[in-house]
């Protein structure tokens, strides 16, 4: 898996969420939630699938309420539950 996303209920938790793994140095990036994916606040936050395993312990200490749950796209950009 070459990129995901995580979709957000608020806004404002995934703005929180992108400045956090942000400081950790790690790409990524707002993004308009996929109108495929169905969910969401209409923001989420595009990472590497390297990077997953950081993200996953972010998300865990940070604690959000918010997360919906982490996607892909697939090559005809419909937006696949991970």
């Amino acid at each position: 898996m070459r990129e995901f996303f995580v979709a957000f209920r608020s806004r404002s938790d995934a703005l929180r969420f992108f400045e956090e793994i942000s400081s950790y140095r790690v790409p990524a990036k707002i993004i308009n939630t996929p109108s495929s994916a169905g969910v969401g606040c209409g923001l989420s936050v595009k990472l590497l699938g390297k990077s997953m395993p950081l993200v996953t312990r972010v998300l865990e200490r940070m604690n959000f309420g918010s997360v919906i749950g982490f996607f892909r796209l697939t090559d005809s950009g419909a937006a696949v539950r991970l």
